[in-house]
């Protein structure tokens, strides 16, 4: 049975309505139900005598009915209640609204109870707990947890996955070598999709957990890496060789700069250079801490390929990013000849016909834009490189569509380029199918940017301090963790602070609101109104994480601070020390939780976000590192990219090992590496990428 082309209708008690319910899941046929896995489970294995249960507490008890359940209704409420005993001692079971359960329970029997205990006086009684007779709990001492939606209930699921599993039959092919499991003391395929589902003891789960988990990152790490190879097998560019006039051109860009580059910018160009003179194209990830100088390396990307004879696209996610990115490479390339045009959803008219006409006749060199560049009419006559700023902020179709500008069928070199810090064995993960560039070096100058925890108490000295940055003639960063307020949330919202320091604050400074519900145009207003000085305070909520730059803005304040990871901390508190000015950030928070205070305490010690993002992984909770389905892989189901860095450590050793004696993956031995991969992620291979 092919479980991925069968619907859940063929499934007894599932019928259009409850597959539809279903379907709110994501799980549309039986694979799916198959790998829908437990977020907890329920644990009955250990009886509490009825002597000793305690109020608040959840137990399971072992008990007989003592009569047959009564009913009563309280208003419009129906309760159902009977006596249970151990042969020692005797509680209530109360149950709400569920008449049909008199049929269920008999007097005289013995019941497996699972509840919540509640005392009034010295009487106890067990609220709407489950139960099972002794061939179900025999059967199921351990419950599994499922995520719900509206509709449906955990007995409907687990029926449901209980009656996959009954039909599963092998269905699913084990990708792991037999070697790699014995070195890795994993469990078998079938071995874990029963007992994650159907554990008998707590141990099975977390055994099974560790072998799915392990394979679900090693096939992603597996499917990546083939499509490397297949694109290097199957693609070709325009190999850029290097003359001695534009030898001599680079180094005289090189000396004219007013400050020495780093190592590392040294050794990314070098890296791209040499990826450019291949004749396969080059697909490379720049990843540049905050501050490290990546627009500089591409300038020196973009100047080689243009005296190469090409044309190039500089991509960014806003239209503040890339009139700040034409800025920057017209001041570098402007002097030395290169020519640079910027077309955002802005530029309309006659300005968009001139630039497209001269991109056609090969009368300009470099396009710097926002998606507009992606536009069918615009057409290189020669495009050799294409480079994204903050690649991971698109879509995956419009970062593929970068590469439909070929000619003769040569693509064109790729560079990808982002700011988010991650820890090196994990991007050689989530970045399998590309070439890494990590700069980790900071240039010669750059200052650090002081940063204190402070809480509510301090909030007068805060004030103080911003007022006092603003009469220097320097910006504020204010950043919220909410838009607006919530009666779920006692969080600081980012309209509310608005409104106090505007009114009540600072009436007489200029007062900005940026948020991610305003439209772009909106947003660009306002972040342009900031960067012009037109704005003393910038009320924020992420959306100026990354890219702005504005060297007037020297202080930042953040808001409940322990809502933020690391990383992001790392991101916001990265759009000030922008210049040689002295920069302030501030975390503010009330929270008293060791492990929020221990993060915050973190980043004031650490600039390097490479650490930082290390450290973000041994300290944050549970969550996807920055969403996996918009860098176009699967949805994790249990791999966790904060908690589970020994299992990704563990994946590429394995990995590593496999390839080093078979690149092809071709040995009979690992050829169900490749089955397993067309099987459950053919997505990948058809060339979903980063």
């Amino acid at each position: 049975m092919d479980f991925k082309r069968t619907e859940l209708t063929k499934l007894n008690g599932i019928s259009e309505k409850r597959s539809a319910l279903f379907a709110k899941l994501d799980i549309n046929n039986l694979e799916d139900l198959l790998l829908f896995f437990p977020r907890d489970y329920e644990d009955w294995t250990e009886i509490t005598p009825l002597h000793l249960i305690e109020d608040g507490a959840v137990v399971t008890v072992q008990a007989k009915i003592v009569a047959a359940p009564t009913m009563q209704y309280k208003g419009k409420l129906l309760w159902l209640r009977t006596s249970l005993t151990d042969g020692l001692n005797v509680i209530s079971a109360i149950w709400f609204n569920q008449p049909w359960l008199t049929k269920k329970l008999h007097a005289g029997f013995e019941y497996y109870f699972h509840g919540k205990v509640q005392r009034q006086g010295r009487s106890f009684s067990l609220q709407n707990p489950l139960f099972f007779d002794k061939t179900e709990y025999e059967k199921q001492k351990i419950q599994a947890i499922y995520p719900l939606t509206a509709g449906l209930t955990q007995k409907i699921v687990r029926n449901s996955v209980d009656q996959v599993l009954a039909l599963y039959n092998n269905y699913l092919i084990d990708p792991l070598p037999d070697q790699i499991r014995r070195d890795y003391e994993l469990c078998t395929l079938n071995y874990a999709l029963e007992r994650i589902h159907q554990p008998q003891a707590q141990y099975e789960h977390q055994i099974a957990r560790i072998r799915l988990a392990f394979e679900e990152l090693f096939l992603i790490r597996s499917a990546l890496y083939l499509l490397k190879r297949k694109n290097q097998a199957e693609s070709k560019a325009k190999a850029l060789l290097s003359s001695e006039s534009v030898k001599q051109k680079m180094n005289d860009l090189r000396h004219s700069l007013p400050f020495t580059l780093t190592n590392a910018q040294i050794k990314a160009i070098n890296d791209i250079l040499r990826d450019m003179r291949q004749t396969k194209p080059m697909n490379r990830l720049l990843q540049g801490d905050v501050g490290s100088g990546k627009t500089m390396v591409a300038a020196f990307a973009l100047a080689y390929a243009v005296w190469s004879g090409g044309q190039c696209i500089f991509m960014a996610p806003t239209s503040i990013l890339a009139r700040q990115h034409m800025n920057t490479l017209t001041t570098l390339l402007a002097p030395v000849g290169i020519k640079i045009e910027l077309l955002t959803g802005q530029t309309t008219g006659k300005k968009r016909r001139d630039i497209l006409e001269a991109a056609e006749n090969h009368e300009v060199d470099v396009i710097v834009g926002t998606h507009a560049v992606l536009e069918k009419d615009l057409i290189l006559k020669k495009p050799v490189l294409t480079i994204t700023d903050e690649q991971h902020r698109f879509g995956v179709a419009q970062r593929s569509a970068l590469a439909d500008f070929d000619e003769n069928d040569y693509l064109p070199h790729r560079l990808v380029m982002s700011a988010t810090p991650i820890p090196r064995t994990l991007a050689l993960i989530l970045y399998g199918d590309l070439d890494l560039s990590i700069m980790d070096e900071l240039p010669v100058g750059r200052k650090k940017i002081n940063t204190y925890t402070a809480t509510s108490q301090d909030t007068a000295k805060i004030y103080k301090l911003m007022r006092k940055t603003v009469e220097r003639g320097e910006q504020v960063y204010v950043v919220c963790p909410l838009i607006e307020d919530s009666e779920l949330s006692d969080l600081e919202s980012a309209e509310t602070t608005y409104e106090k320091l505007s009114r009540n604050i600072f009436p007489d400074l200029k007062i900005g609101l940026i948020h991610g519900s305003l439209k772009t145009d909106e947003k660009d207003q306002v972040m342009e109104k900031f960067i012009d000085g037109e704005i003393d305070i910038l009320v924020s909520t992420t959306v100026i994480e990354v890219g702005v730059d504005n060297p007037r803005a020297t202080l930042m304040l953040i808001q409940n601070a322990e809502r933020f990871g690391l990383a992001q901390l790392h991101q916001l508190r990265g759009r000030i020390g922008r210049s040689d000015l002295d920069s302030i950030c501030i975390l503010l928070s009330d929270s008293e939780e060791e492990l929020a205070r221990e993060r915050l305490i973190t980043l004031c010690k650490t600039q390097n976000g490479f650490e930082l993002a290390e450290q973000d992984l041994r300290l944050r909770g549970p969550g996807d590192f920055f969403g996996t389905k918009q860098h176009g892989l699967p949805q994790f189901k249990l791999i966790n990219l904060y908690r589970d860095n020994e299992i990704i450590q563990t994946v590429n050793d394995a990995f590593m090992k496999i390839v080093k004696n078979d690149p092809e993956l071709s040995f009979p031995d690992n050829q169900n590496i490749v089955k397993a991969i067309q099987q459950r992620y053919p997505e990948i291979l058809s060339g979903i990428t980063l």
